[in-house]
């Protein structure tokens, strides 16, 4: 097997990890805030590795995490989609900056995806929060924020896979 094939598996073997952290199941008031592993790591990915990690990954792990979730069919792997192509085209800028404002622009990206998600057209997560809940922004703004607290966390792992496992 090549260098090239070994790092691929290794980046999707860590993606796994991510989803099966993205898997367990918290209480419900938890559950809602809970950072999404599979995002950060993605993110990171993207920005470590750009030609490594693309839309096809993001498309894939995004289907990955509907069926997971049992969510609305495509939302996931649309906003995965997105956000891989916001991290692809800044990535040389966003790799620069302070990790205070990286923090902030995890904030912004899962505040916005969890927005995203509330659009629900069909009614189908009867038990899930969404738009027409009163605390639902609160549920999103606490969301990013915690994403954004996890974001150094998750950089400095993968960093630290990254160095040891994958040769270049």
């Amino acid at each position: 097997m090549n260098l090239t094939t070994k790092n691929r598996l290794f980046i999707y073997f860590v993606l796994f990890i991510a989803l099966t952290i993205d898997a367990f199941n918290f209480s419900s008031g938890f559950q809602f805030i809970k950072p999404s592993a599979v995002l950060l790591v993605l993110v990171y990915w993207n920005m470590a590795l750009p030609d490594k990690v693309g839309i096809t990954t993001a498309l894939f792990f995004g289907m990955l995490v509907d069926f997971l979730e049992g969510s609305l069919l495509g939302i996931h792997p649309m906003l995965f989609v997105f956000i891989t192509y916001l991290c692809q085209r800044f990535f040389y800028q966003f790799r620069v900056i302070p990790f205070w404002q990286q923090s902030f622009f995890i904030f912004i990206i899962c505040f916005l995806s969890k927005l995203a998600l509330a659009l629900d057209f069909l009614n189908t997560n009867l038990e899930k929060s969404n738009m027409s809940d009163s605390s639902y922004l609160l549920t999103a703004f606490i969301y990013g924020i915690i994403s954004a607290f996890a974001w150094p966390i998750v950089y400095f792992i993968c960093r630290n896979f990254r160095r040891r496992f994958i040769k270049i």
